[in-house]
């Protein structure tokens, strides 16, 4: 169900009306050791003997503490044996599935505002280059993901990612120019999901959450002012909103899609509306997220 929307675009319609009406607007070893010491009683029977004995006892006792302290240094290695035990555990902690990221480019796309006052200001912009002619618009883009079904995507699907350049021109008796970003993501489990049904993907929600539009809308002519805008000066736009989308139609190997005209903003001086086309620019197997794997 189409709901009204406080999007720029219904200031930048507004500016479009001029052309023939006024019109208002809003918005992650011990024991070798022990063998020596006994040793030292029984050889007690002479001076020289024991004293000689007695020396050689000593040095012997002292090497046999050195091999306690490299008894030591085995137990140091026994520890380090533990230390990579616990690598071990670390890495069983994985689990990630596969998905397929799908970029596709939106060449020949339409952006159109109609139901102008008479007319007026009525237009279709088409992505597609050169992007700075006053009726083009562009370069688009979108990034889906897919579960992936027997080594090919399908099932699970994801919008992820949607940037657009709305750079256009309505040139009349007023001339309004519009310079605007429009983006949304990305988000690893889509900024709105569906599910793949045949060739088509109806998203839930059907629109592009939390589209944030950017950049300014200049009108220049004797109407601006009647119409709420300053002539000759530049309005900033910074807005957010929910742009509402139809099914996706999509080629049986996913590799193009379309999306038929739909209004997502309207008021009582025009309709906003977008067709979308996509064509794919590549694809890769990415690690999935949560949302994908469970």
């Amino acid at each position: 169900m189409l709901q009204r929307s406080t999007f720029s675009f219904l200031g930048l319609t507004c500016a479009l009306s001029l052309f023939t009406f006024s019109v208002g607007c809003g918005d992650d070893g011990g024991d070798a050791g022990d063998e020596v010491g006994e040793t030292s009683p029984e050889t007690e029977s002479g001076e020289d003997t024991t004293d000689t004995e007695t020396g050689d006892t000593t040095e012997t006792t002292d090497t046999t503490d050195m091999g306690e302290d490299t008894t030591e240094t085995t137990d140091m290695g026994e520890d380090t044996t533990e230390t990579a035990d616990m690598g071990e555990d670390t890495t069983e902690t994985g689990g990630e599935c596969m998905v397929w990221e799908i970029s596709y480019d939106l060449e020949g796309s339409e952006f159109e505002i109609s139901d102008t006052p008479f007319g007026a200001g009525d237009q279709v912009n088409t992505l597609q280059e050169p992007y700075d002619e006053d009726q083009n618009i562009g370069p688009g883009a979108m990034v889906m993901r897919f579960a992936d079904v027997g080594g090919a995507p399908g099932g699970q699907a994801a919008l992820v990612s949607y940037d657009v350049t709305l750079f256009f021109v309505v040139d009349g008796a007023t001339k309004v120019t519009t310079d605007l970003e429009a983006s949304a993501g990305p988000e690893e489990c889509g900024v709105t999901s569906g599910e793949l049904d045949g060739s088509d993907v109806e998203w839930m929600p059907s629109a592009i959450v939390g589209n944030h539009t950017v950049g300014t809308i200049l009108c220049e002519g004797f109407l601006c002012g009647a119409g709420g805008l300053p002539d000759g000066e530049p309005v900033e736009q910074d807005e957010m909103n929910d742009q509402p989308l139809s099914v996706f139609s999509f080629a049986d190997d996913l590799s193009s899609f379309s999306m038929p005209n739909t209004v997502i903003a309207e008021d009582d001086n025009s309709t906003t509306s977008w067709m979308y086309m996509g064509t794919e620019t590549s694809r890769e197997l990415v690690p999935g997220p949560d949302c994908f794997c469970n």
